[in-house]
């Protein structure tokens, strides 16, 4: 972890005037995986392109054999074209980014498999939400990858906000009994993936998410889908996220460059040490001149 939070440093000293802190993953960097195999490259101000278009056909094979196909409930969705969300991020080096990210989980998924990966952060408006959204769109272009993404922030869940799409039913409705698995699993209409709000359950959170059926839900989602992605509240705060940890395969974490301290980062990785972390997310960083001279040859 020393090593990752020398990253954390190093970004510090190459920060921009600006700070670069828009809270809407202005740099999408990812960072070490659980061995520390790779350093992060960071990412900001690259020349346009044009929007990715999705889904996008792709040369991975998908490594999720034996999914069932249920149905789910169509639902318009609405990305604001600003915000920097694929397919409307214009920054090719964004999109790389998460390209890389994914074959990163695809190579830890060969040495050891999971579908159900939880994506965490130490406090709010570190990159959390907007990281998992990207990494579902992400791997959402492999060819025949079924995805869901599930708001497990049931205090203040945001994922809603993100695809314009508030009232129905949600995950704190499936535990308090209220709603069916299949009434939950929304299928977007305008992208390729299948998601689940956080819900309209009145019941406190923490009572929700100790209910002995919330882990038999979520292997229910992952007999439906390749992959399913639950956004967490922060860790450092409230106690839900562990409750959803022990009900995932694999922990994903996220922090961000001149906002994660070193005090919260050990704190996030000392609650989580009895869960498999697979990675980490360094958002904020500076440096992608490397990148763009590759990216300028072609």
């Amino acid at each position: 972890m020393s090593r990752f939070y020398d990253a954390l440093k190093e970004a510090s000293r190459l920060r921009s005037p600006e700070g670069n802190r828009d809270g809407m993953l202005r740099q999408a960097v990812p960072g070490d995986l659980a061995g520390g195999r790779n350093h992060p490259e960071d990412g900001d101000g690259a020349p346009p392109a044009e929007p990715l278009s999705l889904p996008v056909p792709g040369a991975e094979a998908v490594l999720w054999p034996g999914v069932s196909r249920h149905g789910s409930v169509p639902v318009h969705t609405t990305l604001d074209r600003k915000a920097r969300v694929i397919p409307h991020i214009a920054d090719s080096v964004v999109v790389e980014h998460y390209r890389r990210l994914r074959t990163k989980l695809l190579q830890e998924h060969e040495a050891r498999p999971f579908r159900l990966l939880m994506v965490g952060s130490p406090n709010p408006e570190e990159g959390k939400t907007v990281t998992a959204l990207n990494l579902a769109l992400s791997f959402a272009m492999l060819p025949s990858c079924r995805v869901l993404i599930v708001d497990g922030d049931l205090r203040k869940g945001s994922l809603g906000k993100w695809l314009a799409v508030n009232g129905p039913p949600g995950l704190s409705d499936l535990i308090e009994g209220t709603a069916k698995l299949n009434e939950v699993i929304l299928k977007s209409e305008d992208l390729p993936v299948h998601f689940v709000l956080s819900g309209n359950s009145k019941s406190a959170a923490a009572e929700l998410l100790n209910s002995a059926n919330l882990k038999d839900y979520f292997r229910q989602m992952a007999e439906q889908f390749d992959v399913v992605i639950v956004d967490s509240p922060p860790l450092n705060l409230v106690t839900d996220a562990q409750l959803l940890a022990a009900c995932c395969d694999a922990v994903l974490l996220v922090v961000r460059a001149f906002s994660t301290t070193r005090k919260s980062l050990e704190k996030m990785v000392q609650d989580l040490q009895e869960f498999r972390i697979i990675g980490t997310v360094l958002n904020g960083g500076t440096r992608v001149q490397n990148y763009r001279r590759y990216n300028g040859y072609y």
